[in-house]
């Protein structure tokens, strides 16, 4: 069961990550899997977008704000979950729609089915 864990640091305001998967081993599922998705941000206004393959799971969802030392929690900061085929790509694009730069802390949880 991969679990990845990523901090982004000092997203700018208006400033967009991609994918954060790009170039993981994660990034095209070798097999099927359920995936979920645990996020905070230091400051209001960061937006995240989950697929896999050419569905969209979730779309501009608001991630949850928490103190700089806390998150993600699994007990309160689920996003987003799926169920995604093997060979899909597995994208986590995040956006900072706030006044200034923020710092996102994001878990992903893999589970092959």
């Amino acid at each position: 069961m991969p679990s990845l864990r990523f901090t982004t640091t000092a997203l700018a305001a208006g400033g967009i990550v991609q994918n954060l998967l790009t170039g993981s081993k994660f990034e095209y599922l070798p097999s099927p899997a359920a995936i979920i998705v645990y996020a905070v941000a230091d400051a209001a206004g960061v937006q995240l977008e989950l697929t896999f393959g050419n569905v969209i799971e979730c779309d501009q969802m608001d991630l949850p704000v928490a103190a700089a030392t806390v998150g993600p929690l699994i007990s309160d900061h689920r996003v987003a979950s799926g169920i995604a085929a093997a060979g899909d790509r597995l994208q986590i694009k995040l956006q900072n729609t706030g006044a200034g730069a923020t710092n996102i802390r994001t878990f992903v949880d893999i589970r092959p089915l």
